[in-house]
């Protein structure tokens, strides 16, 4: 039996019929082996990386976390590093990246005169280039590239917590984080003519966010706030309650790209076509569906990236992806498939560097719709739960690549409890929550989740067998990122699955599970409290312990299924330097990455 994928992308097999483990166990030895076949590489044992410890920096008063230090920042501008200290620190202290196959060796110098290219894989293409709305790793990856940021998190280590000042040179925390006062750096230009950047400009970007008719999923974290320019080259953000986060999780995020809102006005709707920011490269060529080209902007007011231009080339999967790494045809890919990443983890071809997190680091989440029946029974929502045996995927689907989950935030984030309520694998307890919330025998469940991301088909593969084997009819939908937003938006599912890579906690609990979030798909209203109450704590002590109240509370009423926080893995081929391991979003460091001139 198969259901339809009406995206073009190919069936989603309903596995029940095979059991369990040699299902999951199925799925990643015929797809290992097609990987492996690709890069024709015998795979030996995966060898122990060297680790290095990351530098310590002291994180600003108002809001370092719990009993943590942050390293600091690597590979950015010399000028920001030494204007002001790395403010807001949020995430526990980052192990180093694991890496195995060929060793990287010093860029050598190429083609006299030649052009630095950097070229990067991607399955999806651009969605949005607009902060205000952007909702895809894609657009975050490339508008780090073309944007700057109030402050920028460090790419070393790749998970790295520190923020280290960008656009801002410095800023001042007062009154508990109710006021939060910028301080612009002079002489930074806007892209193809677009006049110097100002606190005007600054003011614009975050008041365009405020607007309903804006409809940005980050409009909730501009509540009771008040934007005033104190002079060209000053902002200052007055809040009615403290923002201890308002740098980490929403600034060093996609609300704090800064672009040029004169460029936004003229281009309309040609804005993602021609965006227009800052950043250390210009927009060039944009082939939609295929390809991007990214150039040095020679206006750059920082330190130059090593490199002379980024090409994208869009439609690429894990499958095709490997070889072109290994061929040169590609310096970067990021992995969304569990079997590639297993097979890439053992895979020791000398052309092919494979990085991967050292902890699971996006969460893999299905977000029950609660507005609908019988989801608002909270039976329901746990037999399904109950249903799923994550432990099992976590090891047996991704080869112990990822970590069981129980609520919404990853081990690798600050705030992260083992104490919060667990819903252990038990089929019985499930049909029998079914049979106590009266759920008819003809039940059938909507699932939709990506088609361009291949994680999605694969767990997505393995939750339909396990709820169809306590009697759950699964009708799975994978769907490209346009329409699965459309369809979310519009709240036509019955439960919406996908992982989710974040740095701050705010940046989980806010868009995804506060009532008045657009990016609420559940439905769920029962934490407002709680999250406010973290969101809002500028002791770090204390807001630990809130973030770990909010989780079991989050896992008690179950407005979502927790699967697994998977780890990220990146493929690049040997000539690449400068790249220490990946980075949440699938950042690429680009100040630091080298190759031959061409």
């Amino acid at each position: 039996m198969s259901k339809h994928d009406p995206s073009g992308a190919g069936p989603v097999a309903s596995a029940a019929h095979v059991s369990r483990r040699r299902f999951l166990t199925l799925s990643i030895v015929t797809a290992s082996a097609a990987v492996m076949a690709a890069c024709q590489q015998t795979p030996p044992p995966a060898s122990k990386p060297a680790e290095s410890k990351p530098a310590e920096s002291k994180p600003a008063e108002a809001a370092k976390p719990a009993a943590t230090t942050a390293p600091a920042a690597a590979a950015q501008p010399a000028a920001a590093q030494a204007t002001a200290k790395p403010a807001v620190q949020v995430a526990n202290t980052p192990a180093p990246a694991v890496s195995v196959g060929a060793t990287a060796q010093p860029a050598a110098a190429g083609k006299p005169g030649g052009t630095k290219i950097y070229r990067v894989g991607s399955l999806p293409d651009v969605v949005s280039m607009d902060p205000a709305i952007m909702s895809n790793q894609i657009d975050f990856q490339i508008a780090e590239m073309i944007f700057n940021l109030m402050g920028r998190y460090t790419y070393d280590p790749p998970l790295g917590n520190a923020i280290t000042p960008e656009l801002a040179e410095s800023w001042e925390i007062k009154d508990d984080a109710k006021t939060w006062i910028f301080h612009i750096r002079k002489g930074v230009k806007f892209q193809k003519g677009y006049g110097d950047l100002t606190a005007e400009d600054v003011k614009a970007n975050w008041e365009y966010i405020k607007k309903p008719d804006t409809a940005s999923p980050f409009r909730v974290e501009f509540g009771g706030s008040t934007i005033d320019v104190v002079d060209p080259y000053t902002v200052k953000v007055t809040f009615d309650q403290p923002k201890p986060s308002f740098m980490s999780a929403v600034l060093g995020f996609r609300p704090g790209f800064i672009i040029s809102p004169k460029a936004r006005t003229e281009r309309g709707d040609r804005w993602k076509s021609d965006p227009v920011g800052s950043g250390p490269f210009l927009w060039s060529d944009y082939q939609a569906g295929t390809s991007l080209s990214l150039k040095q902007n020679p206006d750059y007011w920082g330190p130059k990236p090593k490199i002379d231009e980024i090409q994208y080339r869009f439609k690429l999967d894990d499958r095709a992806a490997p070889l072109a790494v290994s061929k040169g045809e590609l310096d970067a890919f990021y992995l969304s498939d569990p079997d590639a990443m297993i097979a890439a983890s053992k895979n020791t071809d000398p052309n092919v560097i494979f990085h991967k997190s050292a902890a699971g680091q996006a969460p893999y989440i299905q977000f029950f719709n609660m507005r609908r029946k019988p989801f608002d029974d909270l039976r329901v929502r746990q037999a399904l739960r109950h249903a799923i045996d994550n432990e099992s995927i976590a090891k047996e689907l991704f080869g112990g690549l990822a970590d069981p989950l129980h609520s919404f935030l990853p081990p690798s984030m600050f705030g992260y409890s083992e104490d919060v309520t667990k819903l252990e694998y038990n089929p019985d307890k499930a049909k029998q929550l079914l049979k106590d919330a009266n759920v008819p025998a003809d039940w059938e469940v909507n699932l939709i989740s990506y088609s361009t991301l291949l994680i999605c088909r694969r767990v997505t593969e393995a939750v339909v067998s396990y709820w169809e084997d306590i009697g759950v009819k699964v009708k799975p939908e994978l769907l490209d990122a346009a329409l699965y937003g459309k369809r979310t938006a519009a709240r036509e599912f019955d439960v919406t699955a996908t992982y989710i890579t974040r740095i701050d906690p705010e940046q989980l609990a806010v868009p995804y599970f506060r009532s008045d979030s657009s990016g609420n798909s559940s439905g769920y209203t029962g934490a407002d409290d709680l999250i406010d109450k973290a969101r809002t704590e500028p002791d770090p002590d204390k807001r630990a312990r809130v973030w770990r109240d909010l989780q079991d509370k989050i896992a008690k009423d179950s407005p979502a299924s927790f699967v697994v926080s998977v780890a990220e893995g990146i493929i690049l081929n040997k000539r690449v330097t400068g790249h220490t391991g990946t980075g949440w979003q699938e950042r690429h460091p680009i100040f630091t990455i080298d190759v031959p001139a061409e």
